[in-house]
């Protein structure tokens, strides 16, 4: 592990964690707009959180969840929405119910959210019931969504009692709402009722993946689901896309990643998956993904059965962490991820090849960032 660690700094050149200053006061005002370039904003998450996750509605609504709090106190996942594309946000709620029980947030691990029917919210987070030292029953996977007056959300619940890893959230427009996991293993419950029960835990056949590397989960418009994560196998830490086509009952399994990683140990990466419908003659639904290896950032457009559409593997950086990649109904897709205390981004047309320069903002923390694209085709990035 030490060694691990060394390999790390090598590659960045700075420390895994910063000390962040943490927010307690809700100051119920416009966000700091930090940069502006172009049609791409960086927007300060508000209230100091840290390890936000993003998602736009079929109405233009921006849904932001992220984690504050003061490590003395206790940390928790907050909620909040904008209506007039980042410019300002809702008063913030508690998404967990017991106060002070969320995981503090930092590296990927921060909650994560996805918008299902009629435009409902669900939402995933890790909690701190290792910190706490609390029986293994008590960690699990918490899961809860917003209530249909949107005041608050519904009693959170843990859906599995036991320790696991790298959660991912999806939901579709006819109710189904996933939840991926890992234990040695990676596992999913399903919902067909928008989240008011799930079915027993499944086994996903075929991963083996890389307990403390993030994953990513993602319903397409025809109703596949996707999983990208990062897979284990002799210590090749490549990554891969598992799809369960709508109708079928066995995931599907593709390699995303070209360059291989021979690594002991698990380096602790992000990854991305998202899609968008495209205007581009011939092309459908957009799927895209972005991944870390080798400490360089790597992307891809996907076809809907999960394989690489041409050119394949696009490396965008030689350093960096925590890749989100956003996609536009153009094709034009903007790949972004932390360098250290720099968000950095980079924008590419629909057929891999770079639009502009790499552009920068100075940002307050090297955690996992987030982003959404506006109805108008503008991209928002949250540090």
């Amino acid at each position: 592990m030490n060694k691990f660690f060394t390999y790390l700094r090598q590659q960045f050149k700075t420390e895994m964690c910063v000390p962040l200053l943490m927010v307690t006061l809700f100051i119920l005002t416009s966000p700091v707009w930090t940069h502006a370039a172009g049609n791409v904003q960086v927007i300060g998450v508000p209230n100091g959180g840290v390890t936000p996750d993003a998602e736009i509605d079929s109405q233009g609504i921006i849904h932001l969840v992220y984690v504050s709090g003061e490590k003395n106190v206790g940390e928790d996942v907050y909620y909040v929405k904008s209506v007039d594309n980042g410019k300002h946000f809702s008063p913030p709620i508690r998404v967990n119910s017991e106060a002070g029980t969320a995981h503090p947030g930092g590296a990927y691990r921060g909650p994560d959210i996805a918008v299902g029917k009629a435009n409902q919210v669900h939402v995933v987070w890790y909690v701190n019931a290792y910190q706490r030292k609390l029986p293994k029953d008590q960690w699990g996977v918490f899961y809860a969504h917003l209530n249909a007056s949107e005041t608050a959300f519904v009693a959170a619940r843990n859906l599995n009692r036991l320790p696991s890893d790298n959660y991912s959230l999806a939901a579709d427009g006819n109710g189904k709402v996933a939840v991926l996991w890992t234990a040695g293993k990676a596992y999913m419950n399903l919902s067909n009722d928008g989240g008011k029960t799930f079915s027993s835990t499944v086994t996903v056949e075929k991963a083996d993946p890389c307990e403390c590397c993030a994953t990513r989960a993602y319903f397409s418009t025809s109703g596949n689901l996707y999983f990208a994560y990062r897979d284990k196998a002799e210590n090749m830490r490549d990554m891969y896309l598992m799809t369960l086509t709508d109708g079928h009952e066995a995931f599907s399994k593709e390699k995303l990643s070209a360059t291989p990683w021979k690594i002991e140990g698990c380096p602790m990466t992000g990854t991305y998956l998202t899609g968008r419908f495209t205007t581009q003659s011939g092309k459908g639904e957009n799927l895209v993904a972005g991944w870390e290896t080798k400490g360089k950032i790597y992307f891809a457009h996907l076809s809907p059965d999960g394989g690489l559409r041409p050119p394949g593997e696009i490396k965008v950086a030689e350093f960096g962490k925590y890749p989100v990649v956003l996609t536009a109904s153009d094709g034009t897709t903007l790949v972004a991820w932390k360098n250290g205390l720099k968000l950095e981004w980079r924008m590419y047309d629909g057929n891999g090849k770079p639009k502009g320069s790499l552009e920068s903002a100075s940002v307050d923390n090297s955690h996992r960032p987030a982003g959404v694209v506006t109805m108008a085709g503008d991209f928002l990035l949250f540090p």
